[in-house]
Protein backbone atom coordinates (compact mmCIF):
# COMPACT_ATOMS: atom_id res chain seq x y z
CA UNK A 1 0.00 0.00 0.00
CA UNK A 2 1.34 3.44 -0.98
CA UNK A 3 2.12 5.67 1.99
CA UNK A 4 0.09 8.87 1.84
CA UNK A 5 2.00 12.14 2.23
CA UNK A 6 -0.17 15.19 2.83
CA UNK A 7 1.30 18.37 1.32
CA UNK A 8 -1.81 20.50 0.87
CA UNK A 9 -1.89 22.30 4.21
CA UNK A 10 -2.69 25.68 2.62
CA UNK A 11 -6.01 24.18 1.53
CA UNK A 12 -6.71 22.76 4.97
CA UNK A 13 -4.79 21.25 7.86
CA UNK A 14 -5.52 17.99 9.70
CA UNK A 15 -7.45 18.78 12.85
CA UNK A 16 -5.37 18.40 16.00
CA UNK A 17 -6.68 15.60 18.23
CA UNK A 18 -6.63 17.96 21.21
CA UNK A 19 -8.85 20.38 19.30
CA UNK A 20 -11.29 17.61 18.38
CA UNK A 21 -11.43 16.48 22.02
CA UNK A 22 -12.08 20.02 23.28
CA UNK A 23 -14.95 20.38 20.82
CA UNK A 24 -16.46 17.00 21.64
CA UNK A 25 -16.26 17.56 25.39
CA UNK A 26 -17.81 21.01 25.05
CA UNK A 27 -20.71 19.89 22.85
CA UNK A 28 -21.65 17.06 25.16
CA UNK A 29 -21.82 19.31 28.22
CA UNK A 30 -22.69 22.79 26.91
CA UNK A 31 -25.52 22.19 24.47
CA UNK A 32 -27.61 25.30 25.17
CA UNK A 33 -28.13 28.08 22.65
CA UNK A 34 -25.68 30.81 23.75
CA UNK A 35 -28.33 33.45 23.09
CA UNK A 36 -30.88 31.94 25.47
CA UNK A 37 -31.30 33.44 28.94
CA UNK A 38 -31.55 30.16 30.88
CA UNK A 39 -28.62 28.56 32.65
CA UNK A 40 -27.79 26.16 29.82
CA UNK A 41 -27.64 29.00 27.32
CA UNK A 42 -25.63 31.31 29.53
CA UNK A 43 -23.12 28.57 30.35
CA UNK A 44 -22.47 28.13 26.63
CA UNK A 45 -22.29 31.91 26.23
CA UNK A 46 -19.64 32.15 28.95
CA UNK A 47 -17.48 29.60 27.14
CA UNK A 48 -17.80 31.58 23.89
CA UNK A 49 -16.77 34.74 25.72
CA UNK A 50 -13.64 33.05 27.06
CA UNK A 51 -12.81 31.72 23.58
CA UNK A 52 -13.35 35.15 22.01
CA UNK A 53 -11.05 36.73 24.58
CA UNK A 54 -8.34 34.16 23.87
CA UNK A 55 -8.47 34.79 20.12
CA UNK A 56 -8.51 38.55 20.69
CA UNK A 57 -5.43 38.30 22.91
CA UNK A 58 -3.62 36.38 20.15
CA UNK A 59 -3.87 39.41 17.82
CA UNK A 60 -3.76 42.07 20.58
CA UNK A 61 -7.38 43.14 20.04
CA UNK A 62 -10.40 43.70 22.27
CA UNK A 63 -12.86 40.79 22.56
CA UNK A 64 -15.71 42.91 21.16
CA UNK A 65 -13.62 43.50 18.02
CA UNK A 66 -13.76 39.79 17.10
CA UNK A 67 -16.74 38.75 14.96
CA UNK A 68 -17.14 35.01 14.33
CA UNK A 69 -18.06 33.94 10.79
CA UNK A 70 -18.49 30.71 8.85
CA UNK A 71 -14.93 31.04 7.56
CA UNK A 72 -12.45 33.30 5.81
CA UNK A 73 -14.48 33.74 2.62
CA UNK A 74 -17.40 35.19 4.57
CA UNK A 75 -15.05 37.35 6.65
CA UNK A 76 -13.35 38.74 3.54
CA UNK A 77 -16.72 39.44 1.92
CA UNK A 78 -17.95 41.18 5.06
CA UNK A 79 -14.84 43.36 5.23
CA UNK A 80 -15.03 44.45 1.59
CA UNK A 81 -18.77 44.72 1.08
CA UNK A 82 -19.40 46.20 4.52
CA UNK A 83 -16.79 48.93 4.24
CA UNK A 84 -17.69 49.81 0.64
CA UNK A 85 -21.42 49.90 1.43
CA UNK A 86 -20.84 52.25 4.35
CA UNK A 87 -18.56 54.49 2.30
CA UNK A 88 -21.02 54.71 -0.59
CA UNK A 89 -23.82 55.62 1.78
CA UNK A 90 -21.82 58.25 3.64
CA UNK A 91 -19.79 59.80 0.81
CA UNK A 92 -22.54 59.50 -1.83
CA UNK A 93 -20.02 59.11 -4.63
CA UNK A 94 -18.06 56.41 -6.43
CA UNK A 95 -15.23 55.11 -4.27
CA UNK A 96 -11.80 53.60 -4.94
CA UNK A 97 -10.15 50.47 -3.56
CA UNK A 98 -6.48 49.45 -3.72
CA UNK A 99 -5.67 45.73 -3.74
CA UNK A 100 -3.26 43.30 -5.39
CA UNK A 101 -3.49 40.88 -8.28
CA UNK A 102 -2.50 37.99 -6.00
CA UNK A 103 -5.37 38.11 -3.51
CA UNK A 104 -7.46 35.10 -2.53
CA UNK A 105 -10.50 34.57 -4.75
CA UNK A 106 -12.86 35.79 -2.03
CA UNK A 107 -11.22 39.21 -2.24
CA UNK A 108 -10.28 39.30 -5.93
CA UNK A 109 -13.61 38.07 -7.31
CA UNK A 110 -15.69 40.12 -4.87
CA UNK A 111 -13.98 43.33 -6.00
CA UNK A 112 -14.24 42.31 -9.66
CA UNK A 113 -17.98 41.82 -9.20
CA UNK A 114 -18.51 45.14 -7.44
CA UNK A 115 -16.40 46.84 -10.10
CA UNK A 116 -18.71 45.43 -12.77
CA UNK A 117 -21.62 47.14 -10.99
CA UNK A 118 -19.93 50.50 -11.72
CA UNK A 119 -20.03 51.53 -8.07
CA UNK A 120 -16.29 51.29 -7.34
CA UNK A 121 -12.96 51.72 -9.07
CA UNK A 122 -10.24 49.22 -8.20
CA UNK A 123 -6.48 49.29 -8.62
CA UNK A 124 -5.02 45.76 -8.83
CA UNK A 125 -1.30 46.06 -8.14
CA UNK A 126 0.76 43.51 -10.06
CA UNK A 127 3.66 41.74 -8.34
CA UNK A 128 7.18 41.59 -9.67
CA UNK A 129 8.48 38.34 -11.20
CA UNK A 130 9.15 36.99 -7.71
CA UNK A 131 5.59 37.68 -6.57
CA UNK A 132 6.40 40.64 -4.32
CA UNK A 133 4.68 44.03 -4.02
CA UNK A 134 6.34 47.07 -2.45
CA UNK A 135 4.59 49.05 0.27
CA UNK A 136 5.45 52.25 -1.61
CA UNK A 137 3.49 51.03 -4.66
CA UNK A 138 0.41 50.48 -2.49
CA UNK A 139 0.66 54.00 -1.09
CA UNK A 140 1.26 55.54 -4.52
CA UNK A 141 -1.99 53.97 -5.76
CA UNK A 142 -4.09 55.98 -3.29
CA UNK A 143 -6.41 58.57 -4.84
CA UNK A 144 -8.71 61.26 -3.41
CA UNK A 145 -11.63 58.82 -3.24
CA UNK A 146 -9.76 55.77 -1.89
CA UNK A 147 -11.67 54.29 1.06
CA UNK A 148 -10.10 50.86 1.44
CA UNK A 149 -6.81 49.02 0.97
CA UNK A 150 -6.97 45.23 1.04
CA UNK A 151 -3.65 43.37 0.87
CA UNK A 152 -3.11 39.71 1.64
CA UNK A 153 -0.55 39.04 4.38
CA UNK A 154 0.78 35.78 2.91
CA UNK A 155 -0.23 34.58 -0.56
CA UNK A 156 -2.13 31.33 -0.31
CA UNK A 157 -0.73 30.25 -3.67
CA UNK A 158 2.86 31.43 -4.05
CA UNK A 159 3.78 32.15 -0.43
CA UNK A 160 4.75 35.81 -0.84
CA UNK A 161 5.00 37.59 2.52
CA UNK A 162 3.78 41.10 1.81
CA UNK A 163 4.87 44.21 3.78
CA UNK A 164 1.73 44.66 5.90
CA UNK A 165 3.47 46.52 8.72
CA UNK A 166 5.13 49.02 6.33
CA UNK A 167 1.81 49.67 4.57
CA UNK A 168 0.05 50.19 7.89
CA UNK A 169 2.70 52.58 9.14
CA UNK A 170 2.61 54.70 5.96
CA UNK A 171 -1.18 54.72 5.98
CA UNK A 172 -1.28 55.94 9.57
CA UNK A 173 0.58 59.11 8.55
CA UNK A 174 -1.69 59.65 5.54
CA UNK A 175 -4.85 59.19 7.59
CA UNK A 176 -3.72 61.82 10.06
CA UNK A 177 -4.26 64.42 7.31
CA UNK A 178 -7.02 62.76 5.24
CA UNK A 179 -10.55 64.15 4.84
CA UNK A 180 -11.96 60.67 5.33
CA UNK A 181 -10.23 57.56 6.72
CA UNK A 182 -8.67 55.02 4.38
CA UNK A 183 -9.29 51.65 6.01
CA UNK A 184 -6.77 48.82 5.85
CA UNK A 185 -7.82 45.16 5.59
CA UNK A 186 -5.56 42.13 5.42
CA UNK A 187 -6.39 38.50 4.76
CA UNK A 188 -4.06 36.89 7.33
CA UNK A 189 -5.36 33.34 6.96
CA UNK A 190 -2.03 31.87 5.82
CA UNK A 191 0.00 34.02 8.22
CA UNK A 192 -1.41 32.93 11.58
CA UNK A 193 0.80 29.86 12.05
CA UNK A 194 4.12 31.65 11.87
CA UNK A 195 3.78 35.44 11.88
CA UNK A 196 3.00 38.22 14.33
CA UNK A 197 -0.63 39.29 13.81
CA UNK A 198 -0.56 42.10 16.37
CA UNK A 199 -3.17 44.47 14.95
CA UNK A 200 -1.68 47.50 16.68
CA UNK A 201 1.83 46.94 15.38
CA UNK A 202 0.50 46.18 11.89
CA UNK A 203 -1.95 49.11 12.10
CA UNK A 204 -4.78 47.23 10.40
CA UNK A 205 -8.47 48.08 10.75
CA UNK A 206 -9.80 44.71 9.62
CA UNK A 207 -8.19 41.28 9.57
CA UNK A 208 -9.38 37.85 8.48
CA UNK A 209 -8.34 34.59 10.16
CA UNK A 210 -9.57 31.01 9.86
CA UNK A 211 -9.47 27.94 12.11
CA UNK A 212 -8.96 25.13 9.62
CA UNK A 213 -5.65 26.58 8.41
CA UNK A 214 -4.15 26.15 11.90
CA UNK A 215 -5.18 22.55 12.67
CA UNK A 216 -8.61 23.66 13.86
CA UNK A 217 -12.12 22.82 12.63
CA UNK A 218 -13.66 23.80 9.31
CA UNK A 219 -16.64 26.13 9.15
CA UNK A 220 -15.41 28.77 11.57
CA UNK A 221 -13.46 31.96 10.97
CA UNK A 222 -13.24 35.44 12.38
CA UNK A 223 -13.10 39.03 11.24
CA UNK A 224 -11.31 41.56 13.40
CA UNK A 225 -13.03 44.95 13.13
CA UNK A 226 -11.30 47.82 14.92
CA UNK A 227 -13.67 49.69 17.22
CA UNK A 228 -15.25 52.65 15.43
CA UNK A 229 -14.66 51.29 11.93
CA UNK A 230 -17.52 52.37 9.60
CA UNK A 231 -18.85 49.08 8.25
CA UNK A 232 -22.32 47.80 7.33
CA UNK A 233 -23.76 44.36 8.04
CA UNK A 234 -24.14 41.83 5.25
CA UNK A 235 -27.17 40.14 6.83
CA UNK A 236 -30.12 40.97 9.05
CA UNK A 237 -32.29 38.91 11.36
CA UNK A 238 -30.52 38.74 14.69
CA UNK A 239 -28.40 40.59 17.22
CA UNK A 240 -25.64 38.01 17.60
CA UNK A 241 -21.96 38.96 17.37
CA UNK A 242 -22.54 42.48 18.68
CA UNK A 243 -25.21 42.96 16.04
CA UNK A 244 -22.70 42.43 13.23
CA UNK A 245 -23.42 38.84 12.21
CA UNK A 246 -26.89 37.36 12.88
CA UNK A 247 -27.44 33.65 13.39
CA UNK A 248 -26.78 31.14 16.14
CA UNK A 249 -23.05 30.84 16.69
CA UNK A 250 -21.14 27.70 15.80
CA UNK A 251 -20.31 27.08 19.45
CA UNK A 252 -18.22 23.88 19.11
CA UNK A 253 -16.34 25.49 16.21
CA UNK A 254 -15.54 28.57 18.30
CA UNK A 255 -14.22 26.40 21.13
CA UNK A 256 -12.10 24.46 18.64
CA UNK A 257 -10.84 27.69 17.08
CA UNK A 258 -9.67 29.00 20.45
CA UNK A 259 -8.00 25.69 21.27
CA UNK A 260 -6.14 25.72 17.95
CA UNK A 261 -4.98 29.28 18.64
CA UNK A 262 -3.82 28.21 22.10
CA UNK A 263 -1.83 25.30 20.65
CA UNK A 264 0.06 27.61 18.27
CA UNK A 265 1.93 28.87 21.30
CA UNK A 266 3.88 32.06 21.74
CA UNK A 267 5.40 34.06 18.89
CA UNK A 268 8.80 32.59 19.79
CA UNK A 269 7.39 29.05 19.55
CA UNK A 270 5.78 29.83 16.20
CA UNK A 271 9.02 31.29 14.87
CA UNK A 272 10.86 28.17 16.00
CA UNK A 273 8.31 26.02 14.15
CA UNK A 274 8.74 28.24 11.09
CA UNK A 275 12.49 27.65 11.06
CA UNK A 276 12.00 23.88 11.18
CA UNK A 277 9.47 23.90 8.36
CA UNK A 278 11.60 26.30 6.28
CA UNK A 279 14.44 23.75 6.23
CA UNK A 280 12.10 21.24 4.55
CA UNK A 281 10.78 23.94 2.21
CA UNK A 282 14.28 24.93 1.12
CA UNK A 283 15.24 21.32 0.45
CA UNK A 284 12.23 20.96 -1.85
CA UNK A 285 13.09 24.19 -3.66
CA UNK A 286 16.79 23.35 -3.95
CA UNK A 287 16.24 19.84 -5.33
CA UNK A 288 13.43 20.68 -7.74
CA UNK A 289 15.18 23.81 -9.05
CA UNK A 290 17.82 21.56 -10.59
CA UNK A 291 15.34 20.54 -13.27
CA UNK A 292 15.05 22.88 -16.27
CA UNK A 293 11.33 22.17 -16.56
CA UNK A 294 10.66 23.21 -12.93
CA UNK A 295 10.14 26.96 -12.58
CA UNK A 296 9.67 28.32 -9.06
CA UNK A 297 6.72 30.66 -8.54
CA UNK A 298 7.15 33.24 -5.80
CA UNK A 299 10.09 34.58 -3.80
CA UNK A 300 12.75 32.81 -1.75
CA UNK A 301 14.13 33.19 1.76
CA UNK A 302 12.38 35.35 4.35
CA UNK A 303 10.09 36.85 1.70
CA UNK A 304 8.44 33.44 1.31
CA UNK A 305 6.18 31.68 3.82
CA UNK A 306 8.13 28.83 5.48
CA UNK A 307 5.56 26.22 4.46
CA UNK A 308 4.99 27.08 0.77
CA UNK A 309 6.54 25.70 -2.41
CA UNK A 310 4.96 26.43 -5.81
CA UNK A 311 6.41 25.22 -9.11
CA UNK A 312 5.34 25.27 -12.71
CA UNK A 313 6.36 22.14 -14.61
CA UNK A 314 6.79 23.49 -18.12
CA UNK A 315 5.15 21.52 -20.91
CA UNK A 316 3.13 19.36 -18.53
CA UNK A 317 -0.64 18.97 -18.13
CA UNK A 318 -2.06 20.04 -14.75
CA UNK A 319 -4.76 17.37 -14.49
CA UNK A 320 -2.35 14.60 -15.46
CA UNK A 321 0.30 15.78 -13.00
CA UNK A 322 -2.20 16.00 -10.13
CA UNK A 323 -3.51 12.53 -10.95
CA UNK A 324 -0.02 11.01 -11.02
CA UNK A 325 0.92 12.70 -7.75
CA UNK A 326 -2.21 11.34 -6.08
CA UNK A 327 -1.57 7.83 -7.37
CA UNK A 328 1.98 8.07 -6.00
CA UNK A 329 0.60 8.99 -2.58
CA UNK A 330 1.25 12.75 -2.69
CA UNK A 331 -1.65 15.06 -1.77
CA UNK A 332 -0.88 18.41 -3.43
CA UNK A 333 -2.82 20.98 -5.42
CA UNK A 334 -2.58 23.30 -8.39
CA UNK A 335 -3.30 26.31 -6.19
CA UNK A 336 -6.20 27.54 -4.11
CA UNK A 337 -8.72 24.86 -3.17
CA UNK A 338 -11.43 27.44 -3.88
CA UNK A 339 -10.85 26.98 -7.62
CA UNK A 340 -9.88 23.32 -7.64
CA UNK A 341 -10.85 21.47 -10.79
CA UNK A 342 -9.67 24.23 -13.10
CA UNK A 343 -6.89 23.29 -15.52
CA UNK A 344 -6.14 26.94 -16.28
CA UNK A 345 -3.50 28.96 -14.43
CA UNK A 346 -5.02 31.00 -11.60
CA UNK A 347 -5.15 34.80 -11.65
CA UNK A 348 -2.22 34.71 -9.21
CA UNK A 349 0.04 32.71 -11.53
CA UNK A 350 -1.03 34.80 -14.51
CA UNK A 351 -0.16 37.96 -12.57
CA UNK A 352 3.49 36.82 -12.46
CA UNK A 353 3.55 37.14 -16.26
CA UNK A 354 5.74 34.10 -16.78
CA UNK A 355 3.66 31.31 -18.33
CA UNK A 356 0.67 33.02 -19.93
CA UNK A 357 1.50 31.60 -23.36
CA UNK A 358 3.24 28.41 -22.26
CA UNK A 359 1.61 25.11 -21.37
CA UNK A 360 2.57 24.31 -17.78
CA UNK A 361 1.30 22.46 -14.73
CA UNK A 362 1.32 24.41 -11.48
CA UNK A 363 2.06 22.33 -8.40
CA UNK A 364 1.60 23.80 -4.92
CA UNK A 365 3.16 21.89 -2.04
CA UNK A 366 2.35 23.27 1.41
CA UNK A 367 3.87 21.73 4.50
CA UNK A 368 2.46 21.11 7.96
CA UNK A 369 3.73 20.18 11.40
CA UNK A 370 3.10 16.51 10.61
CA UNK A 371 5.60 16.45 7.73
CA UNK A 372 9.07 14.96 8.06
CA UNK A 373 12.29 14.89 6.04
CA UNK A 374 11.37 11.45 4.70
CA UNK A 375 8.10 12.92 3.37
CA UNK A 376 10.04 15.61 1.53
CA UNK A 377 12.54 13.13 0.07
CA UNK A 378 9.68 10.99 -1.24
CA UNK A 379 7.95 14.04 -2.75
CA UNK A 380 11.18 15.07 -4.47
CA UNK A 381 11.58 11.57 -5.89
CA UNK A 382 8.05 11.53 -7.31
CA UNK A 383 8.09 15.06 -8.74
CA UNK A 384 11.58 14.55 -10.20
CA UNK A 385 10.21 11.64 -12.19
CA UNK A 386 7.39 13.83 -13.53
CA UNK A 387 9.84 16.60 -14.46
CA UNK A 388 11.87 14.13 -16.56
CA UNK A 389 8.90 12.79 -18.54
Amino acid sequence: MVKRIYLDNAATTPIDKRVAKAMRDFELEFYGNPNSIHREGQSARAKIDFARAEIAQFINAKPQEIIFTSGATEANNHALRGVISSALRNLRSKVHVVTTAIEHQSVYETLKLMESWKIIDVTYLKPDKQGMIEASDVIKAITDNTVLISVIHVSNEIGSVLPIREIGKSLEAINAKAKHPILFHTDAVQAAKYFNLNVEKNNVDLMTISAHKINGPKGIGALYIRSGTPIDNLMTGGAQEYGMRPGTQNTPGIIGFAKAIQLLGSLEERQSAARRIAVLRDKLISELSQFDRCDLNGPTGDQRAPDNVNFSILGADSELVMSKLDLAGIAASTGSACVSGSAEPSHVIRALGKINDIKAATVRLTLGKQNSLSDIKQAIKVISTLARE
